[in-house]
C-alpha cells in the first residue's frame, strides 16, 4: 500500500511537471502567434492612412475598387459637421476620417487572409467595445487563455482580442506513461535492495555474534560439566583409594574389578573433555554422517544435572533405523543442547517437565520434531523467536535460537516454531538426506 502511494506520488509530480512544462510551450508558441497576427494587422491597417493620403479627386474609382477592394466609398474633403475618427457605419465596416478626407473600409475583405488562416478558439476586433469582425465561438471568457491588446495605429485605434485552449491531445502522454513505469521499475528494484541489504545485515549480524552465541553456550555446558567431572573425579578416588587398601591388604584379586571402574569413569572424563574442546573449536566442521540417537544421548548426558534438578522426563521417539544425515556432530549437538535447555528453562516452574524427540522418514529428508511441556510460544515470540537478540529469558542474550536456525540452514535444512496441541512449544527440523562424497 505505502509502495502504492509512492509510486502514484511520484507519477503524478513527475507527470504533472511533464505537463506543465507541455502546456507552457503550448502557450509561448500562441502568443507568438498572437504577436504575430497583431504585427500584421497592423501593418494592414496602416496601409489605410497612406491610401487616404493619397486619393483625390482626380482618382479613377473603377481603378481604386479593383486595386483596393475593401475601400467601399471615399471622399477627398473632411465631412460637415465633423465626424469621429473612427465612425461604424454597419457590421464589419467603418468610417477612416481625417483633415485629407473621409474612407469607409470593410474590415472582413481587408482582413480576409487573416481571418481564414488565424488559429484561435475566438478572433474579434472592436471599437470602444462595438464589434467590428468577429470569429469563433461565443463566451470566449471560458476559454483558458486570453490575449488583448489595442492597435497602435492614431487613427484606427482597434482591440484585437483572442482566446484559446490549450490542445490537450497533444500533450506527451505517452512520456507520462513511461514516467509511470520507470518510477514502478525504480521502486520495484529499490525494494529489491532493500530486501536483499536486510538479508545481508541479518546475516552478517548472526556471523558477527555466532562466537558469542558459541561463548554463551559453552559457559552453560561448563557449569554442567563441572558438576558432570567432579561425580567420575570423586568415584576414581573412592576406588582408587579402596583398591590401595586391599593391596596393603594383601586382598589384590578385590583390587582388580575396583581399578578397572576407575579407568571406565577416567574414559568418562576423557570424552567430557573431548567434547567440551570441541565446543571450544571455532574452526569450520568437515560435514559427516551424524548418528542422531547417539548425538541426542550425549546431550543428555551433559545436560543431566539440569533434567535431574529440574525433574525433566526425557522421552526419545526416533526410529532405531533412522539414517544418518550429512552435518557436522558439534553443529547438530549445539542444535539438541539450545532446544533441551530452552525446554528445561520453560518448565522451570511446572510439576511435570518434559521434552519429547521423534522422527520421520520421506523420500529424500529426515523430519525431527522436538516438543515439550512448558506454556507455549506467545505470537511475539512465534514470529521473532530466530530473530538475534530477541530473549524472553531475563538474562538471556537472544542469541540461542538465531545461531540454532543459522546451523540448521547451514547443513542445508529448515527450521519451524509452533505450539503444539498440547500447548507446549514444538520445534520441527527439516534434514535432507545427501550421500557423503566419494
Amino acid at each position: 500500500m505505502v509502495k502504492g502511494l509512492i509510486w502514484l506520488l511520484l507519477t503524478a509530480l513527475s507527470g504533472g511537471g511533464v505537463m506543465v512544462y507541455a502546456l507552457h510551450q503550448q502557450y509561448e508558441e500562441q502568443s507568438a502567434e498572437f504577436r504575430i497576427l497583431y504585427r500584421d494587422i497592423t501593418v494592414k491597417l496602416a496601409q489605410n492612412d497612406v491610401i487616404l493620403a493619397l486619393l483625390s479627386n482626380s482618382s479613377d474609382p473603377a481603378v481604386v475598387q479593383q486595386k483596393f477592394p475593401y475601400i467601399l466609398r471615399w471622399q477627398t474633403k473632411p465631412h460637415e459637421p465633423p465626424r469621429p475618427d473612427i465612425n461604424p457605419a454597419r457590421a464589419g465596416t467603418y468610417w477612416i476620417n481625417s483633415t485629407q478626407g473621409s474612407l469607409l473600409i470593410d474590415l472582413p475583405t481587408l482582413l480576409a487572409d487573416f481571418v481564414r488562416t488565424q488559429k484561435f478558439q475566438h478572433f474579434s476586433l472592436s471599437w470602444k467595445g462595438t464589434p467590428l469582425i468577429t470569429q469563433g465561438a461565443e463566451g470566449n471568457n471560458d476559454d483558458g487563455w486570453r490575449w488583448e491588446k489595442q492597435i497602435t495605429s492614431p487613427s484606427q485605434p482597434l482591440n484585437l482580442l483572442v482566446t484559446n485552449n490549450p490542445d490537450w491531445r497533444s500533450l506527451p502522454w505517452f512520456v507520462m506513461v513511461l514516467l509511470g513505469l520507470f518510477w514502478a521499475v525504480v521502486i520495484y528494484f529499490y525494494n529489491q535492495y532493500q530486501v536483499t541489504k536486510h538479508q545481508r545485515n541479518i546475516a552478517d549480524l548472526r556471523a558477527h555474534f555466532s562466537e558469542l552465541a558459541r561463548l554463551n553456550t559453552m559457559g552453560e555446558i561448563a557449569a554442567g560439566m563441572v558438576h558432570e567431572l567432579n561425580q567420575p573425579l570423586t568415584a576414581v578416588l573412592s576406588y582408587s583409594q579402596t583398591a590401595q587398601r586391599l593391596i596393603k591388604q594383601q586382598q589384590a584379586e578385590k583390587a582388580e574389578p575396583l581399578l578397572d571402574a576407575a579407568v571406565m569413569q577416567t574414559r568418562r572424563i576423557s570424552s567430557l573433555l573431548l567434547a567440551f574442546r570441541e565446543k571450544l573449536h571455532s574452526d569450520e566442521q568437515t560435514l559427516q554422517p551424524v548418528d542422531l540417537h547417539q548425538i541426542w544421548a550425549r546431550v543428555v548426558m551433559l545436560l543431566g544435572n539440569e533434567i535431574e534438578r529440574g525433574k525433566v522426563s526425557v522421552i526419545n521417539k526416533m526410529p532405531e533405523s533412522l539414517p544418518a544425515v550429512m552435518a557436522s556432530p558439534l553443529g547438530v549437538e549445539q542444535i539438541f543442547h539450545n532446544l533441551i535447555n530452552n525446554a528445561i528453562q520453560a518448565q522451570q516452574q511446572m510439576d511435570k517437565a518434559w521434552v519429547a524427540v521423534s522422527a520421520s522418514q520421506t523420500a529424500n529428508q529426515i523430519i525431527l520434531t522436538v516438543t515439550d511441556g512448558g506454556p507455549g510460544l506467545s505470537e511475539q515470540a512465534l514470529q521473532q523467536v530466530f530473530m538475534p537478540f530477541f530473549t524472553t529469558k531475563k538474562d538471556g542474550l537472544g542469541l540461542g535460537m538465531a545461531l540454532t536456525e543459522t546451523l540448521v540452514q547451514r547443513y542445508s535444512g529448515s527450521i519451524q516454531a509452533q505450539n503444539s496441541e498440547m500447548g507446549g512449544a514444538c520445534f520441527t527440523l527439516i534434514f535432507p538426506l545427501i550421500e557423503p562424497e566419494a
